[in-house]
């Protein structure tokens, strides 16, 4: 017979294989017998077509299967070999990528994360994971995409890869604007390495649609996404069609802020975000526990304080509150600490399920999603500014208060550097 804790981790494994599964399985098969209905691939292939031919891709009238296209250029220029695929077989490709990017991203940041993982471990954390990816690979949402390449450039980071993690960075901005946020921490971070690394790869993505079309059009096309971006806040929309952020939050429990009130909540927010993370660099911690600073607190702010969180935007915050809750019961948490992550993962659970049958939307009227990443960001920083103020650093999943030699001379070399 198999020893005791094998056969757990045997199981954990191939629980966590069955689920993911039965996942792509379920949406592969949704994207073929329903290939227009609740998708948003529709929307990306027509993009692609749109771009090949010149046509506005920011019109106001679209198809009936079809959403407004609100991502960059460039995204459109990616988008044209999904064009020429049948709708059934690129639907499945779609959906098939942005699993395998999110999986993939995932497992190699998994190697990178703070604490050897036992395979049990990384097990339960790819169960963790798909709760909040169910809803973005099912409609054809890019954001298991994002948060995919988010990690690989994490992981990049931690090999000393900067410009394959800038690029990354670049490619998940030029879908999504908010992702940059990421780069950004890691810019304050690490200002000589990645700054100037980033700042070329966005130039880079920026103008590489003009290769791809002509001048004027792809120009005007920049226009026309600016002055869309603009304009998509949502600010008085009802409840249930608002997007499901802090504001939210704010309009439900009636806090007296003005939007532009709430702009300096943003800002101030992630000038917070920003201070954290310099500070775990400061204090000497592995460069593995900075970057994982630098996750949890980017995509909690992405998700809160980001310009555009629907319920699918929660993916990104997936692995960030899968690897929490387990840090909490490894490291055993204070009772009330280790409590706020669980709940938080109850609420999004109760979420995923409750959108399996109709009137979900009185439910987002709720702000549970947005409550529930409050929750998983408050104990967080709670427990990381004890670590701070202790000046305490992980270091294979526990807490140590004596710092190495090495790091004190890199610690002070950091401070010297940004005059300090």
């Amino acid at each position: 017979m198999l020893p005791e804790a094998p056969r757990r981790r045997d199981v954990w494994v191939r629980t966590a294989v069955l689920i993911w599964i039965l996942i792509l399985a379920f949406v592969c098969t949704r994207a073929v017998v329903q290939p227009y209905k609740r998708t948003l691939f529709t929307t990306w292939e027509q993009a692609g077509g749109d771009w090949e031919k010149g046509h506005d891709l920011y019109r106001n009238s679209w198809g009936p299967d079809q959403d407004q296209f609100r991502y960059s250029p460039l995204t459109a220029v990616l988008l044209v070999p999904f064009h020429h695929l049948p709708i059934r077989l690129g639907g499945v490709i779609w959906r098939l990528l942005n699993a395998g990017v999110l999986l993939g991203g995932f497992a190699l940041w998994l190697r990178a994360a703070p604490s050897p993982r036992t395979p049990r471990q990384q097990a339960v954390l790819f169960v963790l994971l798909a709760p909040l990816s169910l809803s973005s690979l099912n409609n054809g949402q890019p954001n298991p995409l994002i948060i995919g390449l988010l990690l690989a450039a994490l992981t990049a980071v931690e090999g000393e890869r900067w410009s394959a993690a800038a690029a990354l960075v670049a490619l998940a901005t030029a879908v999504k604007v908010y992702p940059l946020a990421i780069g950004l921490l890691l810019a304050v971070v690490y200002p000589r390495r990645f700054a100037l690394r980033l700042l070329l790869a966005l130039v880079v993505a920026a103008v590489l649609p003009f290769a791809c079309q002509h001048w004027d059009y792809v120009a005007a096309q920049y226009v026309q996404w600016l002055a869309r971006l603009g304009k998509d806040h949502r600010w008085d929309w009802p409840l249930h069609m608002a997007y499901r952020d802090l504001w939210l939050l704010i309009r439900l429990f009636h806090v007296p802020l003005t939007p532009r009130g709430y702009l300096g909540v943003q800002l101030g927010s992630a000038a917070a975000c920003a201070a954290l993370c310099l500070a775990a660099r400061l204090r000497g911690w592995p460069q593995r526990d900075v970057l994982a600073v630098i996750l949890v607190l980017g995509t909690c702010w992405m998700t809160l304080c980001g310009p555009a969180t629907e319920s699918s935007t929660y993916v990104l915050l997936a692995p960030a509150l899968a690897w929490t809750v387990q840090r909490a019961e490894s490291e055993r948490w204070p009772r009330l600490l280790g409590l706020m992550p669980r709940m938080a993962l109850v609420l999004f659970l109760f979420c995923v399920v409750r959108g399996l049958w109709p009137g979900v939307n009185r439910i987002h009227a709720l702000g549970l999603q947005p409550q529930a990443a409050l929750l998983l960001c408050l104990a967080y920083v709670i427990v990381l500014m004890r670590e701070l103020m202790k000046g305490k650093r992980q270091r294979d999943g526990n807490v140590s208060e004596k710092q190495p030699e090495q790091w004190r001379a890199e610690e002070t070399a950091l401070t010297e550097a940004v005059g300090w």
